[in-house]
Order: C-alpha cells, then sequence, then structure tokens
C-alpha cells in the first residue's frame, strides 16, 4: 500500500512538473530538437562554459552575447590549445592569434592585418584626423603624402633631422601656393651628380 501511495504521488507530481517545465515531444521549454541541432527560442542565460560549432540567429533577428563582465571567444586545435581569442570586455576590445585581419563586406581584401612582424593597411586612403597629426618612431614608407583640400601639409622632426630619400628621385611641388623650406642654421641644397 505505501508503495502504491508513493507511486501515485510521483506520478502527480510528475505530471505536475511536466506542463510547467514545458516538456513535449520536441524539447523543454525554450529548447527545441530539430533535424539541423537545438533550437533556442527567447533569452537563455548560460552559468558554465558552452561549446559549440555554429550559432546562428533567426534571418530576421541579430545575434547577441551579452555578459556582465566580457564576452570571450576561443578557438583551439585538436588537441585543445587555445590558438586564438577575441574578448569583449568593457574597457577594450582584444583579440590574441597569431595574426588579425579586418577584411572588406564587398570583395573580401583585407583593409587592415597585424601579426608580430608587420602591420599592414590595405585601405586606399589613411586618414589621421588627430590634432598631432601621426608620430612614427621609425622610417616610413609611402609612395605619396598630402594634406587634405585647403589644409596644410607640414612634416617636422622637434628634435632631430628630416630625411626624404628616394632612389629614383623625391618631388615636392606646390600646385597652386608656395613651398616654403626654414631652418635655424645653414639650408644645405646638394646634387651630387648632377649641376
Amino acid at each position: 500500500v505505501f508503495l502504491l501511495l508513493l507511486l501515485v504521488i510521483n506520478l502527480s507530481l510528475s505530471l505536475l512538473i511536466l506542463p510547467v517545465s514545458s516538456f513535449s515531444v520536441d524539447g523543454m521549454g525554450n529548447l527545441r530538437v530539430t533535424k539541423k541541432g537545438i533550437r533556442l527560442e527567447g533569452i537563455s542565460e548560460f552559468l558554465l562554459p558552452l561549446y559549440v560549432k555554429e550559432i546562428h540567429s533567426r534571418k530576421d533577428s541579430p545575434l547577441v552575447l551579452q555578459s556582465d563582465r566580457n564576452v570571450t571567444v576561443n578557438a583551439r586545435n585538436h588537441m585543445g590549445q587555445l590558438t586564438g581569442q577575441l574578448t569583449v570586455g568593457a574597457d577594450a576590445v582584444e583579440a590574441q592569434c597569431k595574426r588579425f585581419e579586418v577584411r572588406a563586406s564587398e570583395d573580401g581584401r583585407v583593409l587592415f592585418s597585424a601579426d608580430e612582424d608587420e602591420i599592414t593597411i590595405g585601405a586606399e586612403k589613411l586618414k589621421v584626423t588627430g590634432t598631432e597629426g601621426a608620430v612614427f618612431g621609425h622610417s616610413v614608407e609611402t609612395p605619396h603624402i598630402r594634406a587634405e583640400p585647403s589644409q596644410d601639409l607640414r612634416l617636422e622632426s622637434p628634435t632631430r633631422s628630416l630625411i626624404m630619400e628616394a632612389p629614383r628621385g623625391v618631388q615636392v611641388s606646390a600646385a597652386a601656393g608656395d613651398f616654403k623650406a626654414t631652418c635655424r642654421k645653414e639650408l644645405h641644397l646638394q646634387s651630387t651628380e648632377g649641376e
């Protein structure tokens, strides 16, 4: 009799829990099992790490990842070793990997890439809008330097020398204005082989 009573109580509790938890043949609550994988509707909270191959949002909705501290995405190789990490925090976005690339959405060309040896900017034009301009600690190699329309172009080395070199010549032109060169001491213009 006691076992029968216990069985009836368990069955009653199970029948009570099933509707509250939204159990069905397809899944539980907002979680549905489909042929393509698992479908999760609405807002969900994960307390432990989530391991997945792909995450997609619905076609008409954005995918939002939210955290009180930061959102970290890790990439690991087949041995489980960390090969790349992207962290979006309150103060910074950090990427740790062998090579970081930003590509254009239209044709996929590299707009920005960085690794331990070099940083490459693949945009057609690099624009520096800061009031102090661009400061370089070492040499700069470029085929063309120009200022914005109606703005002055100024190349300056406050405490050392300013050197411009090119194997086939350096051309300085001012199409609609004056060209000025000022110095504190002597100004030398020298041609080693020409006149």
